[in-house]
């Protein structure tokens, strides 16, 4: 009984140690002043706009993209922390948000994602609203608080290297890297068959879907920053 009450605590310590190291590395990270990260993030803005929200290219009956939508809106949010105030601003999550250019901000609502009024007669563009944001021209900005922002201890960083274009060429040979790795302990812990059919399988849900032909287009699932839509196969 005490030996499980100990185990209780101890997972009890773990957790909330866990949660003290993830939210001081959110801080920490957030100390990084903008000016530094403004060079790349205007360059991966240029790229995201170019692209637009969706850059849309078939691989056989398949329609894959780059769901440029989603990594605006992470790199606007990491452009958009408050350096003087760390630990509130990557709590809030805003974006667009450009201390004594900023007029209003919009709390965060469940269920809705706020956007520049600029856009509300269409569709959203987080690629637009993120170019707006770097050339200093949105006084609007929204918080997205109800999302735990893991990823600004990474993608603050990495923007002080590199832009989206070059952050996504390092990621790429990452998975190249651990892919390898995980096929050699496969091979030597089981079999150089089943690697092989792991690294397959891990390769084929990179890059393609079952397709569905319920419907032209459906959500299939996502791997980093792609998504993949099926479609029905063209005749």
């Amino acid at each position: 009984m005490k030996n499980g009450i100990k185990i209780v605590f101890k997972y009890i310590a773990i957790f909330i140690c866990i949660i003290i190291l993830f939210i001081s590395l959110l801080t920490l990270t957030s100390l990084i002043p903008r000016e530094s990260i403004e060079e790349h993030t205007r360059e991966s803005a240029e790229i995201l706009t170019s692209q637009t929200n969706r850059l849309y290219f078939p691989v056989r009956e398949w329609l894959m993209y780059f769901d440029n939508f989603t990594d605006a809106l992470m790199i606007n949010t990491a452009y958009s922390i408050d350096n003087s105030e760390p630990l509130y601003s990557v709590m809030v999550a805003r974006r667009n948000y450009i201390p004594g250019v900023t007029k209003i901000i919009y709390e965060d609502k469940v269920g809705e994602l706020g956007n520049f009024d600029k856009y509300t007669s269409g569709e959203v563009d987080q690629s637009g609203e993120l170019a707006e944001t770097v050339n200093g021209t949105i006084e609007e900005s929204f918080e997205y608080a109800r999302y735990w922002h893991g990823y600004l201890v990474l993608l603050r960083p990495a923007l002080l290297l590199g832009n989206i274009g070059e952050i996504r060429i390092v990621l790429t040979f990452i998975f190249i890297i651990l892919l390898i790795i995980l096929t050699i302990i496969l091979a030597k812990k089981s079999s150089a068959l089943y690697a092989i059919a792991v690294a397959i399988r891990n390769t084929w849900n990179r890059l393609f879907l079952y397709r569905n032909n319920t419907s032209k287009y459906t959500y299939i699932s996502s791997y980093n920053d792609i998504k993949y839509h099926s479609c029905t196969h063209r005749r």
